[in-house]
C-alpha cells in the first residue's frame, strides 16, 4: 500500500501524484521506495502507455528532501541517502513509456531533480524552479532561515552538490552555461523565465492546467505502445533507426 504515492491509471494514462500536501510534497525514503516500485511494475504493464507525475494540494509540485529526513541523518546514511534518490530517479528516466512532470507551485531542490528526470516538464504559470541547495550554507543575505542554525548537508570539509541527478540533467536540459548560472546562484525561476531557457517545454494558465495535461495526456497515450518505447530508446540512446525490423 502506497502511504505517500497515489496512483491512478485511466484511458492509459498513470496518474502518479506526490501525495504530502501539507508537507508540499516533500521526498521520504518512503517515496522513494514507492516510486522505485511504481516503475518495477508500470514498465511491463500493457495498459500504461504514458505517465504523469504531479503533485497534491494547490502550493507544490515537490519542496524537495524532507527536512525531518535529512536532519536525522548519519554520516553513512548520508551517503546512502544521496545512492537512494540518484537510482530512484534513474528508474524514473529509464521507463519504457513517456513521463510528463507537471509543475505547479514549488519545484525546487530534490523537487526540480525529480521533474528533470521525467522526459519532459511542462509547468502551470504560478511554477517556482530552482536547485536552490548551494543557498543552504550562503551568506546573508541568500541564505534561508531554515537553515540559519546551520546547513544538515554541508560536511565539514568538502563541498556539497545536488546529489539526485541534477547537476546532469540540467544541462542536458538548457546547455551547461545556463545551467552553472542556474546552480551557481541557488536561483528560483518562475514559470515563464522557464519555458525561455527551455526548462519546461511549455507554460499553461493556472486555471487550465489540469485540463491541459490531461489533453496532452490523453493524446500521447493515444499512440501506439511498442512506437512510444521504441521511439524513446532511439532518442535516448542517440540510436539511427535505419528500417524497420521484419516480420
Amino acid at each position: 500500500m502506497n502511504e505517500t504515492l497515489d496512483v491512478k491509471i485511466e484511458e492509459r494514462v498513470a496518474w502518479l501524484t506526490l501525495n504530502r500536501p501539507d508537507k508540499l510534497n516533500a521526498l521520504t525514503p518512503e517515496t522513494m521506495h514507492e516510486l522505485r516500485r511504481f516503475c518495477t511494475e508500470a514498465d511491463d504493464d500493457e495498459d500504461i502507455c504514458a505517465v504523469v507525475l504531479r503533485g497534491a494540494g494547490e502550493r507544490a509540485f515537490c519542496a524537495g528532501m524532507d527536512l525531518a529526513w535529512s536532519e536525522q541523518l548519519t554520516k553513512r546514511e548520508r551517503v546512502e541517502q544521496g545512492r537512494l534518490g540518484e537510482k530512484t530517479f534513474s528508474m524514473l528516466e529509464r521507463l519504457s513509456v513517456p513521463v510528463i512532470a507537471a509543475v505547479h507551485g514549488y519545484a525546487v531542490g530534490g523537487g526540480l531533480e525529480l521533474a528533470l528526470a521525467a522526459d519532459f516538464i511542462v509547468a502551470s504559470e504560478n511554477a517556482k524552479m530552482g536547485l536552490v541547495e548551494i543557498t543552504l550554507s550562503a551568506r546573508p543575505p541568500y541564505r534561508p532561515k531554515m537553515t540559519e542554525d546551520g546547513d544538515p548537508d554541508q560536511p565539514e570539509f568538502g563541498g556539497s552538490a545536488p546529489g539526485w541527478g541534477g547537476v546532469k540533467r540540467l544541462p542536458r536540459r538548457i546547455g551547461k552555461a545556463r545551467a552553472k548560472e542556474l546552480l551557481f546562484t541557488g536561483a528560483r525561476i518562475d514559470a515563464h523565465r522557464a519555458l525561455a531557457l527551455g526548462l519546461v517545454n511549455d507554460v499553461y494558465p493556472d486555471d487550465e492546467f489540469d485540463k491541459r495535461v490531461g489533453e496532452l495526456a490523453e493524446r500521447i497515450a493515444a499512440m501506439n505502445r511498442y512506437n512510444l518505447r521504441l521511439v524513446k530508446e532511439l532518442v535516448d540512446n542517440e540510436y539511427d533507426w535505419i528500417e524497420p525490423h521484419p516480420s
